[in-house]
């Protein structure tokens, strides 16, 4: 494992913007240019460099800015490779950025205007906009930052809320208190995470747009793998079960449900996908029984017969 620091960052920075990268060479530059630009400068920017094959750490060497640290290591997946950035960073609070995404330009410094404004909050997230491969903004395609407080039951399966993870900017005794990243996880390692926070502390939110989130071949959804997908949900809903045990059953329940409903009829819209769609709409029934007249509703007549007999064939095995 090889460290490459482009220069030492000035001691006690306010903030630790963390991008964590893996065959970014496309979009590495303009994440970091995002950085660099910002209005507020007190921070420290570190780029971990997850094991890439292509010219990504040659654009990162580009930079020179003394506000720069970029490490590469051996590639172990984006949860391991935000842990170390947190180990090693200094600042009173923690951003994140995805190598693919951007931040506009007072991003921190409208963040740190209302975190010294408000102790009580553990974590703050905002509104973001999103854009295609080229950078045009999407139409009708937004994140709103729509609620705060105590937050738990709205963002622990993240439906209703989504917390984008570029808009996130926390206290680092709060990380200090929950720990960081499941390196378990390839998928909802950032949900599981602001299920953590918000179990414990009060969350800010601002519908300022602060960020632009990227779509493209990669990371659109018929580029994935259903099958870890699947297994991440489950690996997901295990967990908060086991951990949040406390809470209310029948929230998990429901929560867990509309979880798998989500990503079933995600997979129902790809043809190929359509079997494993159904398992997924089993799953949802199954945690939630009264909720298949609203799941039928959104799914449709046809496919809902078809999940009805898959699932009376199960009440047939079960019983036999």
């Amino acid at each position: 494992m090889s460290a490459d620091i482009l220069q030492p960052a000035k001691a006690g920075p306010a903030i630790s913007v963390i991008i964590p990268t893996y065959n970014r060479s496309s979009f590495i530059g303009e994440a970091i240019d995002s950085v660099l630009r910002q209005t507020f400068g007190d921070f420290e920017l570190i780029v971990i460099d997850d094991g890439s094959t292509d010219g990504t750490g040659e654009i990162v060497r580009g930079f020179e800015d003394n506000r720069l640290l970029f490490i590469q290591q051996k590639n172990a997946g984006r949860s391991a490779a935000r842990n170390r950035a947190i180990e090693i960073a200094r600042g009173r609070y923690i951003a994140f950025l995805d190598s693919d995404d951007t931040y506009l330009q007072d991003k921190l410094e409208r963040q740190v205007e209302f975190m010294e404004k408000h102790p009580e909050i553990g974590m703050i997230y905002t509104s973001a906009k999103c854009i295609d491969a080229e950078g045009n903004i999407l139409k009708n395609h937004v994140y709103i930052a729509s609620v705060s407080g105590q937050i738990y039951h709205q963002v622990a399966f993240f439906r209703p809320v989504t917390i984008t993870l570029p808009t996130v900017m926390l206290r680092r005794e709060v990380l200090d208190t929950v720990g960081g990243f499941d390196e378990e996880m390839e998928r909802f390692e950032d949900t599981d995470l602001w299920r953590r926070v918000s179990k414990r502390y009060e969350v800010g939110a601002l519908t300022y747009s602060t960020c632009l989130l990227r779509t493209h071949d990669d990371n659109t959804l018929r580029t994935q793998n259903p099958v870890k997908i699947a297994n991440a949900i489950e690996y997901y809903v295990e967990k908060i079960f086991r951990e949040d045990a406390d809470m209310d059953s029948d929230f998990l329940k429901e929560g867990a449900s509309r979880l798998y409903e989500y990503y079933g009829l995600a997979f129902m819209t790809v043809p190929a996908w359509r079997r494993q769609g159904l398992t997924l709409l089993r799953k949802s029934v199954e945690f939630s029984p009264k909720r298949f007249g609203a799941i039928a509703v959104t799914a449709g007549i046809a496919t809902m017969r078809t999940l009805k007999n898959a699932l009376s064939k199960q009440f047939r095995r079960k019983t036999a």
